[in-house]
């Protein structure tokens, strides 16, 4: 699997491309499919990645609370410009996306630890 530094990384890159792309004047999107989805789908692959580079649970927590605040400031400065639009429901998105990456994380991390507790007491007793 990757490491924490290319998770941190490509975390890193993934936070500064939401800044950009949220708060640049945008034409209508030429990606398919519906713009909640795209929010759900940033903020996913952001907390993923994070999650993957901090795995404490309370560090994941305090991540996710850190991106669904960072969605609800972006959609806040979008409200302040003349070319972008404050939505409630790009907000939820967003968060839905936290949550989904912060489960998923949260039951892969936990999957992995059996596994190697279970390799671990396996190599013991032979």
């Amino acid at each position: 699997m990757f490491s924490r530094p290319v998770f941190r990384t490509a975390g890193i890159g993934i936070v500064v491309a939401i800044w950009v792309l949220s708060l640049i004047p945008l034409s209508q999107s030429g990606v398919p499919g519906s713009d909640k989805f795209h929010h759900a789908f940033a903020y996913f692959t952001c907390m993923f990645c994070w999650g993957q580079a901090f795995p404490r649970a309370a560090t994941r927590l305090k991540l996710a609370l850190i991106f669904t605040s960072m969605g609800a400031l972006i959609e806040c400065a979008q409200g302040l410009t003349s070319y972008r639009s404050f939505e409630w429901l790009d907000m939820v998105a967003n968060a839905t996306g936290v949550i989904i990456a912060w489960f998923v994380v949260t039951v892969q991390l936990s999957l992995q630890r059996r596994y190697r507790i279970g390799e671990a007491g396996r190599e013991g007793r032979q």
